[in-house]
């Protein structure tokens, strides 16, 4: 399989919420994270499909609000993997988040290069 991303993923702990375009709402577990994408987990049970667009807040230091597009759905067990492509997000948003993920990334710089 290729990997077609083309920023490097970190994994993370952090918490979320998400809000699906059908009016559903529920906190999620962000399992890693990029530049353009993150990993979540939720013990939610909701009807979520692929392509559609959800709106998320993450709680890093600043709330950061993005909307996304989910690319994948995976259900396991009682919980219920997603990764999403972020497609928008304010300027001031998406400074605090690259600030952020830079930040981390030095601070975690040996745990990138031994994996």
């Amino acid at each position: 399989m290729i990997d077609r991303r083309r920023y490097s993923r970190y994994k993370i702990r952090l918490k979320g919420r998400v809000a699906t375009s059908s009016g559903y709402s529920f906190p999620v577990e962000i399992l890693d994270i990029s530049i353009d994408g993150a990993k979540f987990k939720t013990d939610r049970d909701f009807p979520i499909r692929k392509k559609e667009n959800i709106y998320l807040v993450i709680k890093w230091n600043y709330p950061i609000k993005a909307e996304s597009e989910i690319k994948w759905v995976k259900k396991e067990n009682f919980n219920t993997y997603f990764g999403v492509q972020f497609v928008k997000m304010t300027n001031e948003d998406r400074e605090v988040f690259v600030s952020n993920i830079a930040d981390y990334a030095s601070s975690n710089i040996s745990d990138i290069y031994f994996r």
